[in-house]
């Protein structure tokens, strides 16, 4: 498959000498240069890069798509730790939203079989609220001691489980 290039796009992507108005997906395998996240610069919008190459794997492979970019994999339903195989220090480092996780559908579940327990769930820096909407429930609360919640959300384990389905 190939996608068409403006002009620009044309003599940004191969060069001034090799200007080609299309691009393939063996134009970004024989280029280390062509990544996701530099043809996303180039303007190059993320449906195009779906037609060019709409095989998840095919881009992770070859190092095209990194950990940064799964948040803007809308199009492939790209999970980190599924796809990626992130591990929890990788998922505790992208600081990323809890909106960004649950659009990316990962949850509570997903961390917990990483090896998420309560002491390190503070280096995701989330609220209760937030927790609660990953799938933090009352009976995670009930297992966890009162000194770890505490220092987790500044509150008591009853006003935890009182919080808490």
């Amino acid at each position: 498959m190939k996608i068409t290039l403006t002009p620009g796009q044309a003599v940004t992507v191969h060069g001034w000498w090799r200007a080609r108005e299309s691009l393939t997906w063996g134009d970004v395998l024989s280029n280390e240069t062509l990544t996701f996240k530099k043809l996303l610069e180039y303007n190059i919008r993320e449906q195009e890069l779906f037609v060019l190459q709409p095989d998840l794997t095919a881009w992770i492979k070859p190092g095209k798509i990194t950990l940064d970019d799964f948040p803007r994999l809308r199009l492939w339903s790209g999970h980190p730790i599924r796809d990626f195989k992130a591990d929890l220090a990788d998922m505790a480092r992208m600081q990323w939203s809890v909106d960004t996780l649950l659009r990316m559908d990962v949850g509570y579940q997903d961390l917990l079989e990483l090896g998420l327990i309560p002491e390190t769930m503070v280096l995701f820096n989330y609220t209760l609220a937030m927790w609660s909407s990953l799938g933090f429930k009352r009976i995670h609360a009930e297992n966890t001691p009162n000194h770890i919640l505490f220092k987790l959300f500044n509150m008591s384990k009853l006003d935890v489980l009182a919080s808490l389905k």
